[in-house]
C-alpha cells in the first residue's frame, strides 16, 4: 500500500489510453528525500495534485476535438491528391487552407532505459485544411522539438499523402516509411497513432498506408489497423510539464509532472551546471499515469530541473526526464 505524505496528494484517475532523454546520470536519493542544499529552501507542504487531462487522448480542456463523421484532408498546398501525384503537408500552406492556431499535441521518442519511449510536447500551430490530425502529424515529420533530448526517427522525406477521418478510425497515407530496426519501428509507428489519437480524439485506430499501399516493413505486418500500445509500456514513465523547455519563471516555482512509479513516487532534483542545489519529490500514481505538482523556492539563475522515478527494489533512480529553465 502507498503512503502519501499530508502534503503531497495525487489525482488517481488513470487515462486507458495514455500518451509516453537518454538516461544521464542516477542518483541514489531515497523516495522520502527532501533535501535542500546551497541554502535553497524547498517549500515544505505546498504541494497539490494537478488533475489529469479528462480527454482519453490527454488534450487540453480548450483543444476540443474534431466530428466523427468521415472527412478526408489533403496536403493544403494541393486541392486534391491523386495516387500518383502526392502532397505535401507544410507551414507553407495557401491562407484559405489555414485556420487559427491552437495547442496540438505532437509525440515524440526519447531513448530511455534501454528503449525508445514517447513524449509529448504541445505545439501552437495553424490548423491545416481544419484538420489538427494532419496539423499534428505534419509537424511530427516536418517539426523540431522544443525539448533537444526529444527527435522523430521518420525521415524528413516524409510527407502526408493524405488522412482520412471515418468514425473512430484515422487513415494516413505517407509518402514514405521509417527505416529502422523493429523496437524502432514499432515505437516510430506507435509515435504516428498516439499523435493521431491525441490530436483527433473520436479516433481509437489508425491505418498506415505507404502510397497508397502496405507500409513496407521487413520486421512487422501493417495491414491491420493499429490501436495505441499499453502506455506503462510505451510512453516515458515520467514527464515534467512545468516549467517547459527554456522558459523564463518568476520564484517560487511551480513544478507540473505526469508520472507514474513505484508509490507514485517521483523525485526531482534541481541543478546549476553539475552542482545539485535543491531536491524535493511529487507523489503521482503506481500502476497508471497522474499528474501532481509542487512549489519551490529559487534564487535568480539558470537550472536544469531532473525528474527520476525510483524502481521500488533500492534506492537506485531512473532519470526520465530534464527540462533547464531561468529563474528571473
Amino acid at each position: 500500500m502507498s503512503t502519501i505524505d499530508p502534503g503531497h496528494t495525487r489525482h488517481t484517475t488513470p487515462d486507458p489510453l495514455a500518451p509516453g532523454q537518454p538516461p544521464r546520470r542516477t542518483h541514489g536519493a531515497r523516495r522520502w528525500l527532501v533535501t535542500v542544499v546551497a541554502a535553497v529552501t524547498v517549500i515544505g507542504g505546498a504541494t497539490a495534485a494537478g488533475a489529469y487531462w479528462s480527454s482519453p487522448n490527454n488534450t487540453p480542456a480548450a483543444q476540443g476535438g474534431t466530428s466523427g463523421s468521415a472527412a478526408s484532408v489533403t496536403a493544403p498546398s494541393q486541392a486534391s491528391v491523386s495516387a500518383t501525384s502526392p502532397a505535401t503537408a507544410t507551414s507553407a500552406a495557401t491562407s484559405s487552407a489555414v485556420g487559427a492556431e491552437r495547442a496540438i499535441p505532437v509525440y515524440y521518442l526519447a531513448d530511455v532505459a534501454g528503449g525508445p519511449r514517447l513524449y509529448r510536447e504541445f505545439h501552437s500551430l495553424a490548423v491545416l485544411n481544419g484538420s489538427p490530425a494532419l496539423t499534428a502529424v505534419t509537424e511530427m515529420l516536418r517539426g523540431t522539438p522544443v525539448d533537444p533530448d526529444y527527435s522523430s526517427p521518420w525521415p524528413k522525406t516524409v510527407s502526408v499523402r493524405s488522412l482520412t477521418v471515418s468514425g473512430n478510425l484515422a487513415t494516413v497515407d505517407l509518402t514514405g516509411f521509417v527505416a529502422l530496426g523493429a523496437a524502432y519501428e514499432v515505437a516510430s509507428v506507435q509515435q504516428l497513432v498516439y499523435t493521431v489519437t491525441a490530436a483527433e480524439p473520436s479516433v481509437q485506430q489508425v491505418r498506415l498506408l505507404v502510397n497508397g499501399a502496405v507500409a513496407p516493413s521487413g520486421h512487422m505486418d501493417w495491414s491491420a489497423q493499429v490501436s495505441r500500445a499499453n502506455a506503462l509500456d510505451t510512453q516515458a514513465n515520467v514527464w515534467i510539464l512545468a516549467p517547459t523547455q527554456g522558459a523564463t519563471v518568476t520564484s517560487p516555482v511551480t513544478v507540473s509532472v505526469l508520472g507514474t512509479g513505484w508509490e507514485g513516487n517521483v523525485p526531482l532534483q534541481f541543478y546549476m551546471g553539475q552542482r545539485l542545489v535543491a531536491a524535493t519529490y511529487v507523489t503521482t500514481m503506481m500502476g497508471g499515469f497522474a499528474q501532481a505538482q509542487t512549489t519551490i523556492q529559487l534564487p535568480p539563475g539558470s537550472y536544469e530541473l531532473r525528474a527520476y522515478n525510483d524502481n521500488g527494489r533500492d534506492s537506485s533512480l531512473q532519470l526520465w526526464d530534464t527540462k533547464t529553465f531561468t529563474v528571473r
